[in-house]
């Protein structure tokens, strides 16, 4: 191989993979641009309340097995999170209410503890005036 034809060959090279990474880059500025702004906009448009943990539970079950789980709450926004951590006594007795009537049937599956879930929300609103969005398990034993 003689030098012109090596230079040719390096030059190609060269000018190839600069046009196959700037193609690259340009493709993905050009169309996943628009995907990316959508995902980062449906994240900032769901937004959290602060969170208010309520603590753990432990209760009977019907039929004789226990449960041990520990809660939080998203609430509306700060004002309300200061006015239920005065009346917490009032959401814990509500929680252990709910639970206590609950079998092991009830706790045992994901659709349960989702219908477990709407239950709580519902009766804790009913001593919240409707500042609970959402309730979290952070903690689920059963036996």
């Amino acid at each position: 191989m003689n030098k012109k034809s090596l230079i040719f060959i390096i030059l190609a090279l060269i000018i190839g993979t600069g046009i196959g990474v700037g193609g690259t880059i340009g493709v993905q500025k050009l169309f996943f641009k628009s995907s990316s702004s959508n995902v980062s906009a449906a994240s900032a448009a769901k937004q959290t309340g602060p969170l208010l943990p309520l603590g753990e539970f432990t209760v009977n079950l019907q039929g004789g097995a226990f449960l041990k789980t520990s809660l939080t709450v998203e609430v509306a926004d700060a004002k309300a999170e200061t006015q239920l951590q005065t009346e917490d006594a009032f959401l814990k007795d509500r929680v252990n209410t709910v639970l206590a009537n609950k079998s092991l049937a009830d706790v045992q599956t994901a659709a349960a503890r989702e219908k477990l879930r709407e239950e709580l929300i519902k009766q804790l609103n009913e001593v919240a005036n409707n500042k609970i969005s959402d309730v979290l398990f952070v903690s689920l034993v059963y036996q």
